[in-house]
């Protein structure tokens, strides 16, 4: 895998650490399987495996390049992945929306939609909307942020 595509797929998974979709330990699981797996290994993926920081590394230091629009698309992607499977409940998505909408641009289209979905959980949740609204609610609210 050519360097970019692989910061890009290393990148999703740490933004899902920061998240709180995967740990810290399946994060450096990822990066020690993608050592045994191939020859040449960027030094970042070692600092990962190693559990080292990434400050200064190019689209992998969140402070530098914070989550994005595209990053939120893949996320959303994701969650929804996941909720299908019932390997996530909405208060979790609820979670991930507000933590990703907190690191965002204010006021784009992808942080409108991220509050709205946060929201209509949490008004779901608390008994102010029909509770048989929520499946729909997720599912439409994970699409219209993929896209």
């Amino acid at each position: 895998m050519k360097s970019e595509p692989l910061k890009s797929e290393f990148r999703k998974w740490m933004i899902q650490n920061s998240l709180g979709l995967i740990s810290a330990e399946q994060f450096i699981q990822i990066a020690d399987a993608y050592i045994r797996e191939n020859e040449t290994i960027p030094d970042w993926v070692i600092k990962i495996s190693l559990g080292e920081s990434l400050n200064e590394e190019s689209s992998l230091d969140l402070t530098l390049d914070p989550i994005n629009e595209d990053d939120c698309k893949k996320v959303a992607r994701e969650l929804l992945t996941l909720y299908k499977k019932a390997e996530i409940d909405a208060r979790k998505i609820s979670e991930v929306s507000q933590k990703l909408y907190l690191s965002i641009k204010w006021g784009c289209e992808t942080f409108d939609r991220l509050l709205w979905l946060s929201d209509e959980i949490d008004l779901i949740e608390e008994g102010y909307k029909s509770h048989r609204e929520l499946n729909l609610t997720i599912e439409e609210g994970l699409l219209k942020l993929i896209g």
